[in-house]
């Protein structure tokens, strides 16, 4: 597909609209958001067996399954564009990702650290996958893209939900102030 945003290029000047330009920025973003949320899932599944905690558990269990969801609206979105279902890299993901890959690493023989590095990764990627699917519904609102714009907006409404009531009382049993024993 021909993109207007490849990294490390000079623009080209173009005889594409702005309308299609922006349509072009909304189907590079839907496509971003569904590589991060193919990457995210992967991650999950394979650390999710080193997981101690209970709770943290539940939380993540519960999140996965949110993030099941907005897979699925994506590309039902992607079908009411008329548009394949593809992936494309999405380098703010990936660097989240390897940045917790890094700090996991840090505590691998200090399971209660390396679940607090899980938690707070947790709360970057949920913090990021707002911004972006508010982006997109907003970039979806501009283009006259209704239905879609209300499935990019119902996951982010998911994920500010699953950080006020999961993940800020997680963090706050995890980081809160530690009973001497």
């Amino acid at each position: 597909m021909d993109h207007p945003f490849q990294l490390n290029e000079t623009p080209q000047p173009t005889s594409r609209s702005s309308q299609e330009n922006l349509q072009l920025f909304l189907t590079a973003s839907l496509q971003e958001l569904y590589y991060a949320n193919e990457v995210i899932g992967n991650a999950f599944n394979s650390i999710q067996k080193q997981i101690v905690s209970p709770e943290l558990e539940e939380v993540l269990n519960t999140h996965y399954s949110i993030h099941l969801n907005h897979k699925s609206r994506l590309e039902k979105i992607f079908q009411l564009h008329n548009t394949p279902a593809e992936y494309k890299d999405c380098p703010a993901v990936t660097a989240l990702l390897a940045q917790a890959t890094e700090y996991l690493a840090l505590f691998t023989q200090d399971i209660r650290n390396w679940e607090i590095a899980l938690i707070l990764t947790s709360r970057k990627l949920a913090h990021y996958k707002i911004a972006a699917y508010g982006a997109a519904a907003h970039l979806a609102l501009s283009l006259q893209h209704a239905p879609s714009a209300t499935l990019l907006a119902v996951s982010v409404q998911e994920e500010e939900e699953y950080i006020e009531h999961y993940l800020n009382g997680l963090t706050h049993v995890f980081l809160g102030p530690q009973k001497d024993i």
